[in-house]
């Protein structure tokens, strides 16, 4: 092989090269700009800081919220993920939307005066709680576990600004994965 066909061949390698690695690195700016856009626009992840959603989600469970669906009504019985001032973001469930009146009275949570069907409670509420009316833009929330009053019996109700969306996905550990 003469010399100048090794130049040719090592230039012809080089601009292969140069082109495999810009190829690359707009691959990698596409996945971050697409990462950025998902985490910012349409999913967050939360990660479930205690057992307060027993037996539904249980601490340093991590899940899936989709933040579109935050725009949509919500509804009662929906799994919400919230942040309050200060704080990382709560899981919780939606218990009494705009208007309801919400009391708890002998044990059970009453809403609009009847008493709330929950399959998904594991301890039955054992404090009482005077008649609240949810103010508009605002969701009243409750755990699972009612045992633990982390939820608007302390903190009164959440204002629809403070929500980050609907929790969709248990991802993680892998033995609890499911859908909600």
């Amino acid at each position: 092989m003469s010399a100048r066909k090794i130049t040719r061949f090592n230039r012809r390698a080089i601009k292969g090269l140069t082109r495999y690695f810009l190829e690359l690195v707009e691959i990698i700016i596409i996945v971050i700009a697409l990462s950025w856009f998902a985490q910012t626009y349409i999913v967050e992840l939360v990660k479930v800081k205690d057992n307060s959603m027993l037996p539904t989600l249980g601490q340093n469970n991590q899940v899936l919220t989709l933040k579109p669906l935050k725009s949509r009504t919500l509804e009662q019985g929906d799994v919400i993920a919230f942040y309050r001032e200060g704080e990382t973001a709560n899981v919780k469930r939606v218990i009494g939307l705009a208007g309801d009146e919400v009391k708890i009275r002998n044990g059970y949570v009453y809403l609009n005066g009847k008493p709330l069907y929950e399959p998904n409670l594991r301890t039955p509420v054992t404090v009482e709680f005077p008649p609240v009316i949810v103010p508009a833009n605002h969701v009243f929330v409750l755990n699972d576990n009612r045992l633990d009053n982390n939820d608007s019996r302390m903190w009164g109700t959440i204002p629809l600004e403070e929500v980050i969306g609907e929790v969709m996905f248990c991802y993680w550990p892998w033995p609890q994965i499911k859908f909600l």
